[in-house]
């Protein structure tokens, strides 16, 4: 991390900048180091479009003088809000002053801390002037693998993706020593409760808990408990539009063996809003971990799902005993041969 060079932004760079972002017609914003203060420079209109509009700013890139450039999307930084993102330029040639770079590479941070990194959804750092034109927006562009720099909501979804992929533990049955489960919120007392019900006096009276995260309270509430007799139940049991955590006590028999298997089900569906896929992707491992450190439960097979009809007892079965399955295919009876003529 670069070390902070004490430079704050000028009354006047803050007016300005409020100014330029409720400006749709605006396309970029200068801002320079003057007086050891950041300072609001020129404001550009738009022109011809986000990738052409790179055009006008070069009569104030020079050869020798650091300069930020705020250039504004055409695209919202949220799918709420008609506010557009910026890009952060940051330009530093190489034959500008010694100071003049370091005090340019060390305020950049300060620059978005000041200013609010909100509508910030992209930012690109270069030494070549040849860069800050349309030729160079659109290899940054193609760089990022984007025609244009990505929505919050876009980067969230990728997030969410990254999460899932890095704790993906759909089918592992690896247990984990946690000496703390790193939950991220508290879990309610009615939760709690339900959870050691699985395992404790109220064992037989429900064998199902589905939970749910309370955004605006931060906190893991009970969505419900019950007593369901099939896996296909589970369908009326779990939210269709929102993601839930359901531990299933799955009783079933396989060959003349009698199961009673804990199932966690992380179901997820398509259409759930992106900061609920966010938290509640990052935090199903915990919320295992939290079960069965906290109600001594044994996590039997942990599954995901886009909904609860995808969840069968077949499939659980086939889950839950992958070696019987492959057994019983093997070994299944051959067909009698054909008579011969």
């Amino acid at each position: 991390m670069s070390n902070q060079s004490g430079i704050k932004a000028s009354a006047a760079l803050l007016d300005a900048y409020r100014a330029f972002t409720i400006d749709d017609g605006a396309r970029t914003m200068l801002v320079k180091i003057e007086n050891e203060s950041l300072e609001p420079g020129e404001i550009i209109k738009a022109e011809a479009g986000y990738f052409d509009d790179a055009a006008l700013l070069a009569p104030y890139v020079t050869d020798t003088e650091p300069l930020y450039i705020l250039y504004r999307t055409d695209r919202p930084t949220t799918a709420s809000t008609a506010a557009t993102g910026l890009v952060l330029i940051s330009y530093i040639p190489d034959a500008a002053p010694v100071r003049r770079k370091m005090l340019f590479a060390s305020t950049r941070n300060t620059l978005v801390r000041e200013l609010g990194g909100d509508r910030i959804t992209a930012s690109f750092f270069t030494t070549d002037k040849r860069e800050i034109t349309p030729d160079g927006l659109r290899k940054f562009a193609e760089h990022d693998k984007v025609s244009q720099p990505l929505t919050d909501e876009e980067r969230a979804l990728r997030s969410v993706r990254e999460v899932e992929a890095t704790e993906g533990f759909a089918g592992t049955t690896t247990r984990k020593s946690h000496v703390s489960s790193g939950l991220a919120f508290p879990i309610s007392q009615a939760a709690a409760t339900g959870l050691a019900g699985l395992n404790g006096a109220a064992r037989g009276e429900y064998n199902l808990v589905v939970l749910e995260i309370d955004v605006q309270n931060e906190s893991i509430e009970l969505a419900k408990k019950a007593q369901i007799e099939e896996p296909t139940h589970l369908h009326s049991m779990i939210s269709t539009d929102q993601p839930r955590y359901t531990f299933f006590l799955f009783r079933h028999t396989v060959g003349d063996v009698d199961h009673e298997s804990l199932v966690f089900i992380y179901t997820c569906p398509g259409g759930s809003k992106v900061k609920e896929r966010m938290l509640y992707a990052s935090c199903r491992a915990a919320i295992v971990a939290e079960a069965e450190a906290a109600a001594g439960l044994k996590v039997d097979r942990r599954i995901e799902a886009g909904d609860g009809s995808e969840v069968t007892r077949e499939s659980l079965i086939a889950d839950l005993h992958p070696q019987q399955q492959e057994t019983k295919r093997v070994f299944a009876r051959p067909k009698a041969p054909g008579r011969r003529r």
